[in-house]
């Protein structure tokens, strides 16, 4: 599934236990978009590879917790794979390293 995001300027993709994000998720790019889990996406554990976001910005971290509160809702664990060091680095400023789990061996 690719979502008409694309259009402004990030995407993303549902596969068997895998959730792919591209572009850029910033303030801009996010305006009005639901923090939902993609409906598609399924399983005890789902992976977000992150690893075509080119820019991420504070309300994409937003964006992504309100997707993450979503999953829980529902009984699904993400794991954070492929996640730029921008998003690292928020992760350790704001102490949410715990809330947002980060494969950290695959940049």
């Amino acid at each position: 599934m690719k979502t008409a995001a694309a259009e402004r300027g990030w995407s993303l993709r549902v596969e068997p236990g895998v959730i792919r994000v591209s572009g850029s998720l910033l303030r801009a790019e996010l305006d009005r978009q639901p923090g939902d889990l993609p409906a598609d996406a399924v399983g005890p554990t789902v992976d977000v590879h992150l690893g075509q976001v080119g820019r991420i910005d504070t309300a994409g971290l937003a964006w992504l917790a309100a997707i993450q509160a979503d999953a829980e809702a529902k009984g699904i664990r993400l794991r954070y794979t492929h996640a730029p060091q921008a998003m690292r680095q928020m992760l350790a400023v704001y102490g949410l390293e715990g809330l947002m789990p980060v494969d950290s061996g695959l940049d």
